[in-house]
């Protein structure tokens, strides 16, 4: 296993770097071609150049981001300094141990007196790294937890991440700026060249490169994401190995996101309360902020924590987490395609892989596995066809309302114009049925006999045709009740969106109206009287894979009411298509015009 993983990242890194200079030497090749030597060496410097600025840019950025953090974290979080030897005594035994073993200098420890349970380390080398741990962390897990996570930073540090990442996101730049120059060569060869056969050459080297350069671009952004995800695997074993204990930091990793959700929910309550100063408040907003611009740092992916932390909600703090419960959570990032597809957008691991791997790490050490029946089957059905027909519907779809009707009419393109009428009128028709299969995905028919259901009870449930269908396009009918707590970006005046918590947990409710612009209407009217509010809501339960619920009807106990109808814009859009399609058979009908 740590072979596979060492080898997956040093082969990303060869191959990131492998295709600059690919793309280098075609570009070269290309201008010799071309034009001749005099234009390959041109070509040499106009390439080398920008390279060389975009690398002066990111070395020295790599030398002051760790000030900077340090600024941020010192306003933000009142983050203070301390000797690691003042931290409790397991802790300060585990750092001093692991320094010398790693050849690693951590001469201050950064201590965030904060609830919310943040882990974190970053610098440039192993001897000037710096680890910031928060109150939570150490109030909320227990001293062979603490030690887990404490050892995963020093993972970091000890595999050199800091500089590994830094090589590896130096690519996408280079590659846009690849883009750029040669963006600009086609346009220079275009205009300088006019018609000549020189400037035609300059402009079609200049649109390959272009083209190549930035579907480089695409895909090595991707493989960062990948990169930074086996750095996370790589830190997770290191944790497991240094502490002979991968179950501490996988109960760890189920409780920072239990600690890291409440305390988002806390400050949601804090900002949004009139009756803290505004001091408070202003400093609470831009501390959430900042904490979700920085999660890539962090132990444990804010955003990612949502569904993992229904395992853990309704249980005490310190308490047992049942293994039960956290399978069950799992089993969407595990079964459904689509966590691993959302995954490819992600810094960090989904948590039920992390959890499967620190489990695989403790059976190769000859230790019980934390989660037994994680990674066995607990959905009982594929949820393939689910996916793909969620992919033709939402990607594809929207294209086939254009193409489906021109190529209707192409179809009799040699027949009689009557003809091409039908065709034309046949592609609405089909357009407009896709449509409605589109929609009858995305808004299942909500019955009047839902039954009321528990926030956990969505993100656990494994049964078939269940909530673990649900998906960022596919919609599961639900029904809800509990307390309207803060909006969906605490603080951010103009979301329209808000946080309900019932006893089982907290999820987002999503506003969606017919008009985009009643979003801002309500963002500034209407939400900030719906906090502290008792509501129902029914609705369609999705997950992204954070769970969220798309808000059709919303209910309050003194009759107020609240209703989202995206649904009804798709609706108008089907009735446009099958006019369109009679209008276009009617036309076909000889003598009706």
């Amino acid at each position: 296993m740590k072979l596979r993983i060492a080898f997956r990242g040093m082969f990303t890194l060869v191959f990131l770097w492998g295709m600059v200079y690919g793309l280098t030497m075609g570009a070269i090749a290309l201008a010799y071609f071309y034009g001749g030597f005099t234009e390959a060496l041109g070509m040499s410097t106009f390439i080398l150049v920008p390279i060389l600025i975009t690398l002066a840019v990111i070395f020295l950025q790599f030398l002051i981001s760790p000030w900077l953090l340090d600024l941020n974290f010192r306003w933000l979080h009142k983050m203070s300094w301390i000797d690691p030897m003042s931290l409790p005594p397991h802790l300060a035994e585990l750092i001093s141990e692991q320094s010398q073993l790693h050849n690693i200098s951590i001469k201050k420890i950064g201590m965030i007196h904060d609830q919310m349970p943040t882990a974190l380390t970053y610098g440039r080398f192993k001897k000037n790294a710096r680890i910031v741990l928060s109150d939570g962390i150490l109030n909320l897990l227990t001293p062979d937890e603490q030690r887990a996570v404490v050892a995963h930073e020093l993972g970091h540090i000890a595999n050199r991440d800091f500089v590994i990442m830094t090589l590896a996101a130096a690519v996408p730049m280079i590659l846009y700026t690849f883009y750029l120059i040669s963006r600009g060569f086609m346009r220079a060869g275009a205009v300088s060249g006019g018609d000549s056969k020189a400037g035609g050459y300059i402009a079609a080297a200049a649109v390959i490169t272009m083209v190549v350069s930035f579907l480089f671009y695409i895909i090595s952004q991707f493989l960062v994401l990948f990169l930074s995800r086996v750095r996370e695997y790589y830190a997770d074993r290191f944790s497991g190995k240094q502490t002979q204990n991968p179950k501490g930091l996988s109960t760890a990793l189920v409780k920072i996101a239990y600690g890291m959700v409440q305390t988002q929910a806390q400050d949601a309550q804090t900002i949004n309360n009139k009756e803290v100063d505004r001091r408070t408040r202003t400093r609470t907003y831009y501390r959430s902020g900042f904490t979700n611009a920085s999660r890539s740092l962090n132990i444990f992916d804010i955003k990612a924590a949502r569904g993992l932390i229904m395992t853990a909600y309704a249980q005490s703090q310190m308490g047992d987490i049942d293994p039960e419960m956290v399978v069950k959570a799992a089993a969407w990032d595990l079964e459904n395609p689509w966590g691993g597809f959302l995954e490819l957008q992600s810094t960090h691991p989904l948590a039920a892989k992390r959890l499967l791997a620190l489990d695989d790490l403790a059976q190769e050490m000859g230790i019980k596995r934390t989660f037994p029946m994680l990674g066995t089957e607990m959905i009982k059905e594929t949820l393939w066809d689910e996916f793909l027909v969620d992919i033709f519907l939402m990607y594809i779809a929207p294209a086939l309302i254009f193409i489906l009707p021109g190529l209707g009419a192409l179809t009799f393109l040699f027949s009689t114009a009557t003809w091409n009428w039908y065709g034309l009128a046949g592609g609405f028709g089909l357009a407009a049925l896709i449509w409605i299969w589109r929609i009858r995905v995305r808004y299942p028919r909500l019955g009047e006999d839902l039954p009321l259901i528990s926030i956990m009870h969505a993100v656990t449930d494994v049964s078939d045709d269940g909530f673990a269908e649900a998906s960022p396009f596919r919609g599961k009918p639900i029904y809800l009740k509990g307390t309207i707590i803060g909006r969906g970006t605490p603080g951010y005046y103009f979301s329209e969106d808000v946080v309900l918590q019932d006893p089982s947990g907290i999820i987002t409710l999503d506003y969606n109206p017919v008009f985009g612009f009643m979003r801002f209407f309500t963002a500034l009217f209407r939400v900030e009287r719906l906090i502290g509010s008792q509501v129902t809501v029914e609705g369609w339960y999705r997950r992204t894979p954070r769970p969220i619920v798309m808000i059709k009807r919303m209910f309050t106990p003194d009759g107020r009411r609240f209703s989202s109808n995206k649904d009804i814009a798709s609706w108008i859009l089907v009735v446009l298509l099958f006019l369109a399609g009679i209008v276009c058979a009617f036309k076909g009908l000889p003598g009706f015009f």
